[in-house]
């Protein structure tokens, strides 16, 4: 059976958006400590593939996820999930919020809630995990009158209470999972590409590539940059648009990007995430 990794222990985020994804494509979840370990396991070829966090709404891009992407790896986007994410604040059964004395969390999770904190907790100091279920793990495991950010799962997992539920400072809050392998998805007529690429420092170089979409009439999904890790001043740049490679018109602007760029990278072709309402 194919072995699905996902940012662990079970309770997480990552592995809701796992469970998601093992509806279509079964596979045997395997839970891993960190991102990092986790995608360099789908590229050593220990696991068939990785469903990893890349993007959230409030915190923006997940950076260590489209970094190794971009410079450690040639592994391929091949599907993507849009889970929506409602923070819990987590304790001992017997823990009242006044005995916390201290709060644990992912720092994306901890950064999604910062005014709730600040406005419920201003003097308790905050602790940064792996993940909001490895945080849930350390409060059980404590004497002491700790508490997490985490979700209602992690609680029923590790036996403990819920004190507030969605804590999240915006009610909209959602993360963006894809899916990493060394595999490639065919068209399905509803796609998305994203690639990253680095063009010349020079007026309108930038520019140049992207109206390499307008003309094609392809729509940019998103558009973000992050340092080439060369020098101060160059800039890697990912974009997402919709379409897939094996499209003509797409085809065509990749070919065009690729001649004008100082570094390119194809980062995948997948099928568009479709919420049951159709968002």
């Amino acid at each position: 059976m194919r072995k699905i990794g996902y940012l662990g222990p079970a309770g997480t985020f990552s592995e809701q958006a796992a469970l998601l994804y093992v509806q279509g494509c079964p596979g045997e979840l395997t839970p891993f400590g960190d991102v990092p370990e986790l995608i360099m396991a789908v590229q050593s070829g220990a696991l068939h593939c990785a469903v990893v966090p890349i993007e959230n709404v409030l915190e923006g891009t997940v950076n260590i996820t489209i970094d190794i992407l971009a410079h450690e790896t040639d592994l391929k986007i091949v599907g993507e999930q849009v889970l929506p994410v409602h923070q819990c604040l987590i304790a001992p059964y017997g823990v009242k919020p006044d005995d916390i004395d201290r709060i644990v969390s992912h720092p994306q999770a901890l950064a999604q809630c910062r005014h709730f904190l600040h406005a419920h907790f201003p003097r308790i100091p905050v602790y940064s995990v792996n993940s909001t279920a490895a945080g849930a793990m350390e409060v059980k495991k404590s004497s002491l009158p700790m508490a997490a950010v985490a979700n209602r799962r992690a609680a029923e997992i590790f036996g403990l209470n819920v004190l507030m539920e969605n804590i999240e400072d915006k009610p909209n809050n959602c993360t963006r999972f894809v899916v990493l392998s060394h595999g490639i998805m065919h068209s399905t007529g509803d796609d998305k590409t994203s690639i990253v690429f680095s063009v010349n420092d020079e007026p309108g170089s930038l520019l140049k590539v992207l109206d390499i979409f307008a003309r094609l009439g392809i729509n940019l999904t998103k558009i973000e940059s992050r340092p080439m890790r060369t020098r101060l001043g160059q800039y890697l740049f990912f974009i997402d648009f919709e379409g897939h490679i094996e499209e003509e018109t797409v085809a065509r602007a990749l070919n065009s990007v690729k001649y004008m760029s100082t570094y390119f990278k194809h980062l995948g072709s997948y099928p568009c995430f479709r919420s049951e309402e159709g968002a």
